[in-house]
């Protein structure tokens, strides 16, 4: 969630798809209410249900349930061929002007360069950016000693200086390569892919991207979402087209624009601020693991570098996590917490594994794990395969539910097929 309830209030323009925030997140609707009421904002609401967010909407579009990223697709196509695009925002706060390898081919055939019909995995060396010099042009990218063997598929680093092209007419800059990536997201796929009709559909493109009209700034739009989104599969490619949207609309880091999750008021939320994830300490700081021998250690592997080459540099706010782990370890151990000792960074716990939640139910099907407690969360329903879910309670030697009404994990015993046992 990039700008926080409250702002949307000073939007101009709203998409919300797969949620229902009038009905699910009723205390903070009413700052799109006030966004109306106060800047005349449009609603534009993509929704497979007429809801009561809907019934309220300026434009309501029905997809069909999973096509989401055609819609959006669309979107982005749409904003690119008509100039609807915020050209000075995506050269200094994107990496719209970065250049990548030459060895790098979109998918025409349906596969990124480097795939392996054989393992049906991806040798990810072109997947990086180009080498350049001080003025940017690309150069000859260094190799190894003589006789030197990657192994195999590593994970490119990024170079130390990036090749880019401020004109964003070179070929291989991300701006033309998403310019050729998008560019079958006509409406008329739209329309075969959503269900929503072209009509509709480009009535809704105009409308979303109208604050780009003839390059004005003025105005800002944010994209609001839900677990309509995120419990797909697809899931996270859902959330990055939308951001590769706000991002060439100028939308992204500005007060009412964004990509703003819908999250419980007080549930979701709290879980990953107040460290409730198994994998982040609060302030969305990483968990040391056994390799984080010392603090400078840990710090090195958490803290982002900036993606811009040398002398153009992003602004990076996550350069500063080194203050933000110092401050956190302060807080934690107080006095105790000092620089001589690493600011007491010994005594936080390393973890050695996975302990997501799906791995647990996992473990469960497996049957190493034997019971659970269930409060705040229904795991058979939000699943990626709730019959596995169900499969892996089945084995459990005993299960308690904490909840304030019946859900899908408490009953699961009342699945098809199930005979409870007396």
């Amino acid at each position: 969630m990039t700008n926080g309830w409250i702002d949307i209030k000073n939007t101009d323009m709203m998409l919300i798809m797969g949620g229902n925030p009038a009905e699910n997140h009723p205390c903070g609707f009413k700052w799109v209410i006030e966004a109306k009421k106060t800047r005349n904002a449009k609603l534009i609401v993509v929704d497979p249900r007429f809801t009561r967010t809907a019934a309220i909407s300026d434009l309501f579009l029905q997809i069909r349930a999973g096509s989401d990223i055609a819609f959006l697709g669309g979107l982005i196509n749409y904003a690119l061929q008509n100039n609807r695009i915020a050209k000075d925002y995506l050269l200094h706060y994107s990496s719209a002007a970065l250049l990548v390898n030459e060895g790098f081919k979109l998918p025409e055939d349906g596969f990124y360069s480097g795939f392996d019909p054989a393992s049906q995995s991806y040798d990810r060396t072109t997947w990086n950016y180009a080498v350049g010099n001080t003025s940017g042009k690309p150069v000859a990218a260094p190799t190894g000693p003589p006789g030197h063997l990657p192994t195999p598929f590593p994970v490119p680093l990024m170079p130390e200086k990036v090749a880019y092209d401020l004109t964003l007419q070179h070929p291989l800059c991300i701006f033309q390569l998403l310019k050729r990536q998008y560019s079958r997201y006509t409406p008329e796929m739209v329309e075969r892919i959503t269900g929503i009709p072209k009509e509709q559909f480009l009535k809704a493109a105009d409308l979303f991207t109208s604050g780009r009209k003839d390059g004005d700034m003025k105005k800002v739009a944010t994209v609001i979402y839900a677990v309509g989104w995120t419990q797909h599969t697809s899931g996270t490619q859902i959330i990055r087209t939308a951001a590769i949207l706000q991002l060439l609309l100028g939308n992204v880091g500005r007060a009412g624009g964004g990509v703003n999750a819908l999250r419980g008021h007080s549930n979701i939320q709290g879980a990953t601020d107040m460290a409730g994830v198994f994998d982040s300490l609060p302030g969305y700081l990483k968990v040391p693991v056994p390799g984080d021998t010392d603090f400078k250690t840990y710090i090195e592997r958490i803290t982002p570098l900036t993606v811009k080459p040398a002398g153009w540099e992003s602004f990076n706010y996550y350069s500063n996590t080194p203050k933000f782990a110092v401050s956190f370890l302060k807080a934690m151990y107080g006095p105790s917490a000092t620089k001589e000792n690493d600011w007491a960074f010994h005594y936080l716990p390393k973890v050695d594994r996975n302990f997501a939640w799906t791995q647990i139910w996992d473990n469960m099907f497996r049957g190493s794990v034997k019971g659970m407690f269930a409060f705040g969360m229904n795991g058979v329903a939000i699943g990626p395969d709730s019959q596995k879910n169900i499969e892996a309670l089945k084995k459990a030697d005993w299960l308690v539910v904490g909840e304030i009404y019946p859900d899908e994990t408490s009953e699961f015993w009342k699945s098809p097929g199930l005979r409870p046992r007396r």
